[in-house]
């Protein structure tokens, strides 16, 4: 089974280094890792460049924003299952791959195969935040406007297919519209792996104040209205009190085990 790790970039040379030595680490030996680079003005290019690893497709030019940039990478996969893996993120175990495989494998009915994120200190990716699992989660969940986390969403490319591209006119929360169509509008499922296979840095659109948090929370209530959910602006902030869990549940084999921790 060939998978696809999607990485978008801008300005991305102080960490995506990591991310690209984590995706050379993996022990699955069928993995195409597309880079889609927003023509940077810093060194973005030469750290891939000098990271580079058969099956790397690298691509910089001006794009229109982070979602058009997903979904150009979409249209280059080949692979028969495709996830992203953000430039300022890394897999934290060198098996993550062959986990996230061997799961879409293992049932072939699943839509994709969900993993879970460590959410780490910008300056010390030892310390942890909190933890953001893929169990549990259930699709009336999306009514709180809580989804799987994206970075270990792994989608079979049909699936992709019949989900269709990332909407670029959601500035923000086009990956929970996205979601929203893979679990309730076409009636998929996705098959969680417990395992933590990606350690995140905090920041990022999504986790840039109230400010953001506010914006997120008018997108997600249009976007659960627009597919005729019933929905609030309580139910929809109401995902932050249960969100506070991820802050004291820590999350499963992170560090990972000894023979597959993978260290930046």
């Amino acid at each position: 089974m060939k998978v696809t790790i999607v990485t978008v970039a801008w300005n991305a040379a102080a960490t995506i280094g990591d991310t690209c030595r984590s995706v050379a680490a993996q022990d699955w030996p069928d993995i195409e890792h597309i880079i889609i680079d927003g023509a940077s003005k810093d060194d973005t290019a030469a750290v891939v460049a000098a990271n580079a690893r058969p099956g790397h497709v690298f691509v910089s030019e001006p794009d229109k924003g982070l979602y058009d940039a997903m979904n150009k990478a979409v249209a280059r996969a080949t692979g028969d299952i495709i996830g992203f893996l953000n430039a300022d993120d890394f897999y934290c175990r060198t098996d993550a791959v062959r986990l996230i495989a061997e799961a879409a494998e293992a049932d072939p009915d699943a839509g994709a195969v969900s993993g879970g994120v460590a959410i780490v200190a910008v300056d010390d990716v030892t310390r942890l935040s909190r933890a953001y699992p893929a169990l549990p989660f259930a699709p009336w969940m999306l009514r709180l406007a809580h989804m799987p986390p994206h970075p270990g969403f792994y989608v079979r490319r049909a699936a992709m297919a019949q989900v269709g591209p990332f909407d670029p006119s959601i500035r923000i929360g086009a990956d929970f519209d996205w979601m929203v169509r893979f679990f309730i509008v076409a009636g998929l499922r996705a098959r969680p792996i417990p395992e933590t296979l990606v350690t995140l840095r905090e920041g990022g659109l999504s986790n840039q104040g109230l400010a953001s948090r506010k914006a997120i929370a008018r997108e997600a209530l249009a976007t659960l209205r627009r597919y005729g959910l019933t929905a609030s602006t309580a139910l929809v902030w109401a995902k932050y009190p249960v969100k506070a869990l991820q802050f004291v549940v820590p999350p499963y084999q992170w560090p990972a085990p000894e023979r597959v921790h993978w260290r930046p």
